[in-house]
């Protein structure tokens, strides 16, 4: 079978990234990964008959998902759950790179579902899980609010705090975004990365041409109207719900809204090493909730108590 469309549509998606590694819009590490994996899907899509990346299908996309591997030590065995969970997040990246290229018109993974990863209530997202929600985030045209709210989320806001961010809070000039903090937060300022940059700049050129009367301390971002806290709360949530739902993690029972939030106190606290910095990040006194929020446990178990010891025969017990 000729694979040679096949080859040059997967090619296509992986040129595309790498320009968006480029602009900063995605990290080059992600880019580096996405596109070795989207490579050996090629090969096993081309085995498995695929012309081209509309003749994927679920069958062909679950196959390579789940497919057994050889370990280190050159050992076959099925793959881990970690490494289906990529595999799935790189091809969900691919389907909507080429759909917004016009090679694609369907996603076969959508509808593919793997057990969660942990037991947690709420975990972060992965470094490639994000970069698939914010493909998402932006893939509804004219709708950048849904890009605006992952991006300030992904910044170190919590749900509760992201409503009451307006656009007199972003400071461009310094790449950050002042968040008010709440009862169970402080205030603080969130430094903001290229792609948060690019898509609140737009937010904020859209808000400004819709509302010429007001100014920027009146316009919130991430939220129409007003209303108590408990409702700016709900729509920034159903906002979030929402791209999770179009990345196809909604599903999962440890991904919440929170898990947006949480992934950047993870990459935080994976730069520094320190707890601390993951609490100041997400504006917590309390150095148990920042490592509850990203899943670290950083206090030592208590030990377990040894089990009780057979008592030892005392001299005469028991002599008739």
């Amino acid at each position: 079978m000729d694979d040679r469309r096949l080859h040059a549509e997967v090619q296509a998606v992986c040129r595309s990234w790498v320009r968006e590694a480029a602009d900063g819009l995605m990290s080059l590490q992600s880019a580096d990964k996405f596109a070795l994996l989207a490579r050996r899907f090629t090969r096993y899509a081309a085995a498995s008959g695929a012309a081209g990346l509309d003749d994927v299908d679920r069958r062909i996309a679950e196959g390579f998902i789940t497919a057994r591997g050889r370990s280190r030590h050159g050992h076959v065995s099925d793959s881990a759950l970690a490494t289906q969970h990529l595999r799935r997040t790189v091809l969900r990246t691919l389907f909507r790179t080429a759909r917004g290229l016009g090679l694609v018109t369907s996603d076969p993974t959508m509808d593919i579902h793997l057990p969660p990863k942990t037991g947690q209530a709420a975990r972060p997202l992965t470094d490639d899980e994000i970069q698939l929600v914010r493909r998402y985030a932006e893939s509804r045209i004219h709708h950048t609010r849904h890009a605006a709210v992952v991006a300030l989320a992904d910044a170190g806001a919590h749900t509760g705090e992201i409503g009451h961010i307006s656009l007199a809070d972003l400071d461009f000039e310094r790449a950050r975004v002042r968040v008010h903090g709440s009862s169970k937060t402080a205030a603080r300022w969130c430094p903001l990365d290229t792609w948060q940059l690019h898509v609140l700049s737009d937010r904020a050129e859209t808000l400004r041409s819709r509302h010429t009367q007001l100014p920027d301390r009146e316009i919130p971002v991430a939220t129409s109207g007003r209303g108590t806290d408990a409702q700016l709360q709900a729509r920034v949530c159903v906002a979030l719900n929402d791209v999770m739902t179009w990345a196809g993690l909604a599903g999962e029972a440890d991904l919440r809204p929170a898990s947006i939030t949480a992934h950047r106190a993870a990459v935080v606290f994976a730069r520094t090493g320190r707890i601390e910095d993951a609490a100041v990040r997400l504006g917590l006194a309390s150095l148990d909730r920042a490592a509850a929020a990203i899943g670290y446990e950083w206090r030592p178990r208590p030990a377990e108590p040894d089990a009780p010891r057979a008592a030892k025969n005392v001299r005469g017990a028991g002599a008739r």
